[in-house]
């Protein structure tokens, strides 16, 4: 049965029955999953991604097999000889009897989350007739345990019925625990992509390095939430995400540990995000209000927040939950496009140019240009399904970043790294950390 969430309702796609806000019974052999921002870009491509991995049987879960590439240097011998490969291979089984998965779409608008559903299940049931019809296995019962469903958020709001307080409320209330949070919803305030800008880049770094660090994009400066309290940009891809790890962290250590994943949080981070995106006194201007590319730095400020998370909840003495930086590349995404005019015949044309551009990159063996979000999504992925063995632990390392590598004409790879210049900043990311506390602890003191 698929069933669908919407505000306070609870609607089965099967059953006429009158809508009640009961929410699904404790079960110690599902996995439930929430996705951000999963009704386009790599959140609509990270959902297909998931449901073709969770649906392996008698085989690997493809994504969740350890990576040489992806592993911190101090565990490669893991990977060095062939009982280490075939433990391995072995870690990414799915035993019996196969766990069931509910995918909560985390979005703003009903009409987008009924689009990014039908879009998720049908082709997720055109992959299994498939698989069928080649022969390959698909687990029993999946497709009648499988449920699709959905929970209104506005992240650039903290509080209000459609707020991220109240979206984690409603998560605590009606599921029993959450196996994996994948943060993947960002904004950026581009207002205008400057072509003669995008093709001096072009001329003067080369088009491998424009076509991946696009400084040809005119951001709006200073915009602020609609409520004005915070930076826009800011609030969505660096506050939001910390509100909501805070709040699910103990829903997320009720994720059984009888399932074959340990609870997760994986951000989606950028290829922008790195240091020099910074000012000289970020802390001055911590909510990037006056920056002229605040995406960038709140990218690089998101990563930063992430480390001080993953030391805080990863070493958690009850259950720890590893929080993880995955960055997938470049897509041509609603961001990638956003600053592409108002003309849509003329967008369209535009955006065409744009995916031309990635797919030649991709052709010339660009391992930062995928094509495909499912494939920006494999690090996402890897980051929440791989086993604790083979990513170190939060104690030795509270920076992980991984890559997206995209290989020609085969699935990408996932590539092992660490928050730029994470250590040296530390003092900046505690001090992020105090301000987006700060602000949910005066949220909560708001609403009593």
């Amino acid at each position: 049965m698929v069933t669908t969430r919407a505000g306070s309702q609870h609607t089965s796609s099967t059953s006429s029955s009158t809508p009640t806000v009961t929410g699904p019974a404790a079960d110690p052999n599902r996995i439930i999953a929430i996705v951000t921002g999963s009704n386009s870009g790599f959140g609509l491509g990270l959902c297909h991604s998931l449901l073709a991995n969770l649906s392996t049987a008698d085989a690997p879960v493809p994504i969740a097999v350890p990576q040489a590439s992806a592993l911190a240097p101090a565990l490669r011998d893991k990977l060095a000889t062939p009982k280490g490969e075939a433990a391995a291979l072995e870690s990414a089984v799915i035993r019996a009897p196969h766990p069931a998965l509910t995918l909560v779409l985390a979005v703003r608008s009903e009409a987008n989350a009924l689009d990014a559903r039908t879009a998720i299940l049908a082709r997720h049931r055109a992959d299994l007739a498939k698989r069928r019809a080649n022969g390959v296995a698909v687990p029993e019962g999946w497709e009648e345990n499988l449920r699709v469903e959905y929970e209104l958020v506005d992240l650039d709001q903290v509080g209000g019925d459609r707020g991220v307080l109240a979206f984690a409320e409603r998560v605590r209330r009606r599921y029993p625990h959450v196996t994996s949070l994948f943060l993947n919803a960002g904004y950026a305030a581009i207002t205008q992509v400057v072509i003669p800008r995008f093709m001096w880049s072009i001329v003067t770094d080369g088009p491998m390095y424009a076509l991946h660090h696009p400084r040809y994009n005119i951001e709006e400066v200073g915009a602020r939430s609609a409520d004005g309290e915070r930076g826009r940009v800011w609030g969505i891809n660096v506050l939001a995400p910390y509100i909501l790890s805070k709040e699910l962290a103990p829903t997320l250590r009720a994720s059984p540990k009888s399932l074959p994943y340990d609870p997760r949080i994986v951000y989606t981070s950028s290829i922008e995000a790195e240091a020099e995106g910074l000012s000289a006194n970020p802390l001055d201007d911590v909510q990037l209000l006056e920056y002229e590319t605040s995406y960038r730095a709140s990218k690089y400020m998101g990563d930063l927040v992430v480390t001080q998370l993953d030391a805080e909840l990863g070493n958690d003495a009850e259950r720890p939950i590893r929080v993880i930086s995955a960055e997938p590349g470049c897509v041509a995404t609603n961001i990638a496009v956003s600053g592409l005019g108002a003309w849509q015949w003329l967008v369209q044309v535009k955006w065409l140019c744009y995916w031309l551009s990635f797919y030649l990159a991709y052709l010339f063996g660009s391992p930062h240009h995928p094509v495909w979000a499912s494939d920006g999504a494999a690090p996402m992925l890897y980051a929440a399904l791989v086993g604790s063995a083979y990513l170190l632990p939060a104690s030795k390392l509270a920076g992980p970043k991984l890559h997206v590598v995209a290989r020609r004409f085969r699935s990408p790879g996932v590539k092992y790294g660490e928050v730029d210049e994470w250590e040296s900043h530390a003092d900046v990311a505690a001090g992020v950390v105090k301000t987006c506390e700060t602000i949910r602890r005066e949220w909560h003191e708001r609403q009593q």
